[in-house]
């Protein structure tokens, strides 16, 4: 079974119809004093709007966290060759 790990998340996801749900990084006031990121695990609905957002301290968390509660979703690895019409810059 595929799920996002340590070493996939920058480029993998998981999509059930118009809702994605991801695992991106940044940081507030506070973690840049410490000089730490934060892991958000992201539901996105027609990849705009964000409908569900979690912080995590650590990526190992924020993968368990996906995989627990989105992992019944499509997997999308992002760098995978894709095919047909809709690849094409037109679209």
């Amino acid at each position: 079974m595929l799920s996002v790990n340590m070493k996939n998340w920058t480029y993998s996801r998981y999509n059930k119809g118009e809702f994605m749900a991801l695992i991106t990084f940044g940081a507030n006031p506070e973690s840049i004093e410490e000089d730490r990121l934060e892991y958000y695990v992201t539901v996105l609905q027609n990849e705009i709007h964000e409908t569900f957002q979690q912080t995590f301290n650590s990526l190992s968390d924020a993968c368990m966290f996906l995989n627990a509660n989105y992992g019944d979703w499509a997997f999308e690895d992002q760098t995978a060759a894709k095919t047909g019409c809709s690849t094409c810059a037109a679209h």
